[in-house]
């Protein structure tokens, strides 16, 4: 569970910056995701395309780069 809720504030994260550049879609999301996360790439994934409907982050490609560190971290993304 403690998962769930890093993946809800990075979707959070991620909404609050998009407004903040006055986004109206995003397209893709670049994420940087440590292998000591323990976090399921396949989860966050489909995490992403169930709690992002109804918003502009609705059917963004998510990217995810790996890291040697324990992070889950928005790098950057597209939008327009």
């Amino acid at each position: 569970m403690h998962e769930m809720h890093l993946l809800k504030d990075l979707l959070s994260d991620l909404l609050t910056a998009a407004k903040n550049n006055q986004a109206k879609k995003i397209t893709k999301v670049y994420l940087r995701m440590g292998t000591f996360t323990e976090i399921n790439p396949e989860i966050l994934k489909f995490f992403f395309l169930e709690n992002s409907k109804g918003t502009i982050a609705e059917g963004a490609e998510i990217e995810i780069s790996p890291s040697q560190t324990r992070e889950l971290r928005l790098v950057s993304f597209d939008c327009c």
